[in-house]
């Protein structure tokens, strides 16, 4: 998809050999090959279209190819990222899978994953769950352009996420606070700033 994505800004049509030559140079740093089978999995999700030879995204998806490009590139970079092993020491390992998904932007997957993790934790670990599961709503409601459903929702999770200080589950959590500290007023007047990253241990190459 991030293939695809980066040669097809438009959403238009493209030569599989085109998009699956590419799909090779992007997968050599990290030793994977693409095959057509794999490609197919994203054809049948209809996240793709495929025909006569030919990608594209399907024509309801083009008038938001500018979206598909961006989160495509956001997938690429956080699947490449969790190719490493995470540092020591982690949380468990569900619980990185979703901060990873943050902090390379994937917002809605993070709200979805971490709101999953909510559902079956301990008693002690679901303010937790749901404060990330409300931060994670927010950001994505900031990139939608909703200011005021963002901002109810960044005071809902601090709220949650602050008797959880200094740290929970290999979080950091004063740190992730004091990253959250301008984006009341960013949220309020519509302003952009670097993302809080979650995974604090790590340096995220490229991340938004």
């Amino acid at each position: 998809m991030a293939a695809y994505a980066q040669l097809a800004p438009d959403g238009g049509p493209l030569p599989v050999e085109w998009v699956q030559e590419h799909a090779t140079r992007l997968a050599r740093p990290v030793a994977w090959t693409g095959s057509r089978s794999e490609l197919a999995v994203a054809v049948q999700a209809r996240v793709l279209w495929q025909g006569r030879g030919r990608l594209a995204l399907p024509r309801a998806y083009r008038p938001y190819s500018r979206y598909f490009q961006v989160q495509a590139d956001r997938l690429h970079r956080a699947a490449v990222f969790l190719l490493d092993p995470p540092p020591a020491p982690e949380p468990e390992r569900s619980t990185y899978l979703g901060l990873v998904l943050f902090d390379f932007g994937l917002f809605f997957a993070c709200h979805e994953h971490f709101e999953g993790l909510w559902r079956t934790a301990a008693a002690e670990d679901r303010g937790f769950y749901q404060g990330l599961v409300q931060l994670a709503a927010a950001f994505y409601h900031h990139e939608k352009g909703n200011r005021p459903g963002a901002r109810v929702l960044l005071d809902r999770a601090k709220e949650r996420l602050v008797t959880y200080r200094p740290s929970h589950l290999g979080l950091d959590v004063d740190l992730l606070l004091e990253q959250l500290t301008p984006w009341e007023e960013r949220y309020a007047q519509g302003t952009p700033g670097p993302y809080p990253v979650l995974v604090s241990a790590r340096k995220l190459p490229g991340a938004v």
